[in-house]
């Protein structure tokens, strides 16, 4: 079990129709999010995947304050954020980074780290914790985490990345939020390091009760992790489902690739994978502008001329959840042994 809610209870995030956009000059812009739609309920994990560029991070930023929202709307607890300053968001809602390197100060100690998000609290609050107590929680946050309380006198520099992860885990926990958003928090280590710090973040969720909203490109990763997912592409939503299905019966062309794109330690297996990719994949092709079209027709191998005018909507997918996929019916069953995407029914994308 990897969550401790009832899938009944009401998310305690809610993404509506979210549109990003980045300015490009005075008067262009480029879309990053179109149109997404999730939740994350509470005290389970919602795992958001897709290839770098797809918008996951940007969705990320907005949930976060450090983003344009140019349409529709995001709450928490059923609040609208939309309106509220990046320092004005609830504390219940943190954040793990990516890079553990650079997101902590190699000038001050692990302990000084720390106690940044509860000296922030005390000035907002205007109630302060004496520094004794301080100091208590943050040696008890760091042997929950799995690192020796005398770690707070440590510099960064001491750690390795693995290591740092756990702190930059313990800074986001230190305050008991409800909700952490994970962004690529394991992609910058090795695979044996990434095991053990996504048991330690299956562990925190199930101790704790949170929420987790875990961003990844890779779907082997949060499979391990995530109750549900949400699959991205160019800044849509192409597939939504249970992990364990959308993992082993992906039904959108584009979430097959993820599943055979994903790293492997058996050599021979990463190879059979990498010759299967190639095969569900039509020669490289300029992207199109997002418009009235599916975002993945340039690089689809079932992609018709519909694919390529009419854009597809979410929808019931025929084994359950959503897909965005006008051809979700016709496709072959799937099979990480199709060696071509044509092959289980004949036919050929014009």
């Amino acid at each position: 079990m990897k969550g401790a809610a009832r899938a009944d209870e009401p998310a305690e995030l809610v993404v509506t129709d979210l549109v990003v956009d980045y300015p490009i000059g005075r008067r262009r812009h480029r879309r990053a999010v179109d149109g997404v739609s999730l939740g994350v309920p509470a005290g389970r994990a919602v795992g958001l995947v897709g290839e770098s560029g797809s918008g996951k991070s940007t969705l990320a930023k907005a949930v976060l304050g450090m983003a344009p929202v140019s349409a529709g709307q995001v709450t928490y607890g059923g609040k609208r954020l939309n309106d509220l300053g990046r320092g004005a968001r609830p504390q219940e809602i943190q954040v793990v980074f990516q890079d553990p390197y650079s997101s902590l100060d190699p000038t001050k100690t692990i302990g000084y780290t720390l106690q940044e998000p509860l000296r922030a609290q005390s000035a907002r609050t205007g109630r302060s914790l004496p520094a004794a107590a301080r100091e208590e929680l943050v040696r008890a946050m760091l042997t929950k985490v799995g690192l020796p309380a005398e770690a707070a006198d440590r510099y960064p520099a001491q750690f390795s990345g693995g290591q740092r992860q756990r702190v930059s885990i313990a800074r986001a926990l230190i305050l008991e939020p409800r909700l952490v958003i994970c962004d690529e928090a394991v992609s910058a280590l090795d695979l044996s390091i990434q095991a053990q710090i996504l048991n330690l973040l299956l562990e925190l969720q199930q101790d704790l009760g949170l929420s987790l909203l875990f961003i990844t490109h890779d779907l082997s990763v949060v499979n391990h992790i995530a109750e549900d997912l949400v699959v991205l592409f160019r800044g849509r939503v192409m597939e939504t489902g249970p992990a364990e299905r959308v993992h082993r019966q992906p039904q959108h062309p584009y979430t097959r690739q993820l599943v055979v794109s994903a790293p492997l330690q058996d050599l021979d297996r990463q190879r059979a994978r990498r010759e299967r990719r190639e095969a569900l994949a039509l020669p490289p092709a300029r992207q199109a502008p997002l418009g009235e079209s599916c975002p993945f027709a340039h690089r689809c191998a079932f992609a018709v001329d519909r694919c390529r005018s009419e854009r597809p909507l979410l929808r019931a997918a025929p084994l359950g959840g959503q897909v965005a996929c006008h051809r979700a019916e016709d496709l072959p069953p799937w099979s990480e042994d199709l060696t071509h995407p044509h092959e289980a029914t004949g036919s050929t994308a014009p």
